[in-house]
């Protein structure tokens, strides 16, 4: 009885010292954004996390497993913070495999008629195919999409328990829905839209299963928000790309790279067949449009990079 009694205490301080590690560790992630923070004391909180006896139920009640694979996405200069990261949710993710009962236990033959209930605790890498009772009665659609948003967020956390990944999902869809206000069409493309950026967005996956972004605001939130890191930041390129093309100064503003692509370059900077009526200079550059019939020679447009005047010819 002694050593029943000594087992929750045990438990309840290790719960502690994990919390007080997650809070320092969440802070360092959201400095991490701004490349603003100290990557040895993040090493120092992950190794600490991973000196301490850390078992299924810890993992289930800390939430740590989201707050570390956030870390998974840290690259650059802090590759050993990313590494660190990794080995440690591999490390929870197999100990939570272990401790989960065989399907085939010679020890209890009889567990395998029995159905897996909402409470039982469920690893990443075994999330149930079975849908809960509660969504038996929704309709076939929306029955379907809290499936799929069932594997997506059970594919992401550490020893988060099924009945808490099946509750998050219940309000997801019940936030789609209420958006969507009656519109299927609305409702199906918000569904793939958040279904396919969660499956590319761990960050997203994670700040989800913690509680750091409702249900209601994910249901909200655009494409562009709700992407990936990488997947913004290309697209931003792209607008950039795109406004810089649409600018009345290109061609200016991009003499030295389109002379660089050329060959141009030396005494051939200075050469021009053309002198600026207004300020006599022979820096100028010329174009070739076919502004007429295809027997007439092309239209030349010249301009004047030291004054900016344009005329054609």
């Amino acid at each position: 009885m002694s050593a029943t009694r000594s087992m929750p205490s045990s438990l309840d301080a290790i719960v502690r010292q994990v919390e007080g590690l997650k809070e320092p560790l969440l802070k360092e992630y959201e400095r991490s954004k701004q490349d603003d923070f100290d990557p040895q004391r993040c090493l120092d909180l992950l190794a600490n996390l991973d000196s301490m006896a850390i078992n299924l139920e810890v993992l289930s009640k800390t939430l740590i497993g989201t707050v570390v694979s956030k870390f998974k996405s840290v690259s650059g200069t802090h590759d050993e913070i990313a590494t660190s990261a990794k080995c440690l949710v591999k490390k929870w993710k197999k100990l939570a495999k272990d401790q989960l009962p065989p399907s085939n236990s010679s020890a209890a033959p009889a567990a395998t008629t029995v159905k897996r209930t909402p409470t039982d605790a469920t690893s990443i890498s075994s999330a149930s195919s079975h849908a809960p009772e509660e969504w038996k009665t929704l309709p076939s659609l929306r029955h379907n999409v809290c499936v799929k948003f069932l594997e997506v967020l059970s594919s992401s956390a550490v020893g988060v328990e099924r009945d808490q990944i099946v509750k998050t999902v219940s309000e997801v869809e019940a936030a789609i829905h209420s958006h969507a206000r009656g519109d299927k069409q609305a409702y199906g493309a918000k569904s793939r839209q958040l279904n396919f950026n969660l499956k590319k967005n761990p960050d997203l996956r994670d700040s989800v299963l913690s509680g750091e972004i409702t249900p209601g605001r994910l249901s909200e939130m655009s494409s562009q928000e709700s992407c990936s890191t990488e997947l913004a930041k290309q697209r931003q390129e792209e607008v950039n790309k795109l406004q810089e093309s649409r600018r009345l100064d290109w061609e200016q503003a991009n003499e030295h790279k389109i002379n660089e692509m050329c060959g141009i370059k030396g005494d051939l900077l200075k050469a021009s067949l053309f002198t600026c009526g207004r300020c006599k200079s022979t820096k100028t550059t010329s174009t070739q449009k076919q502004t007429r019939s295809a027997d007439e020679p092309m239209t030349v447009f010249v301009l004047c990079t030291n004054c900016g005047n344009r005329w054609k010819c």
